[in-house]
């Protein structure tokens, strides 16, 4: 690879790391080409990516950026699978990946917050990918939010169907 070749990988790596808001580290060594397409699809429908990376030019692009603490982890056959809007997803799809076949190796992964990014170890990025999705909590937060109000119109509708039944029975027993 000539050297002006090297010098865009390395900006590609800075902004993708500069950007990415999430990234899993995984090993990917083993898989065929039909399950690297598979997975890379699904990714790409979570709005998540996957990113072969040439590890001495990531570790040189990684300085400065919240992506720097992976440099170390960035040997062999490495991807990185990131989002820039999403969290949760490269996790959780991963985490499953890893579940389903063997050969995906899940090493490390990263939340950014703010300049600093926070490291996370195979158990931590299995926490997050076992979230629930971001639909998910919104649907359970509307849930918790409409049930005061759907007691209460539980308790106000009980009240005159209450006194019907009442009426009802005293019609039946002077029958």
């Amino acid at each position: 690879m000539d050297r002006t070749t090297k010098e865009l990988m390395v900006e590609e790596y800075k902004k993708l790391f500069s950007s990415a808001i999430t990234g899993v580290l995984v090993d990917y060594k083993g898989l065929k080409v039909e399950e690297l397409t598979s997975l890379r699809k699904t990714l790409h429908e979570k709005n998540s990516r996957f990113k072969v990376l040439k590890n001495s030019l990531a570790k040189l692009a990684a300085n400065g950026t919240p992506f720097e603490e992976l440099g170390e982890q960035f040997t062999e056959t490495r991807a990185l699978v990131y989002s820039q809007d999403d969290v949760a997803s490269p996790a959780k799809i991963m985490t499953d990946a890893a579940k389903a076949n063997d050969r995906v190796k899940i090493i490390s992964g990263l939340l950014v917050s703010g300049e600093k990014g926070k490291v996370l170890d195979t158990a931590g990025i299995k926490e997050l990918g076992n979230l629930p999705s971001q639909e998910e909590l919104i649907v359970k937060l509307l849930y918790v939010m409409n049930a005061p109000i759907t007691n209460f119109v539980r308790v106000l509708n009980e009240v005159p169907s209450k006194f019907v039944r009442t009426l009802q029975a005293v019609a039946d027993s002077k029958q």
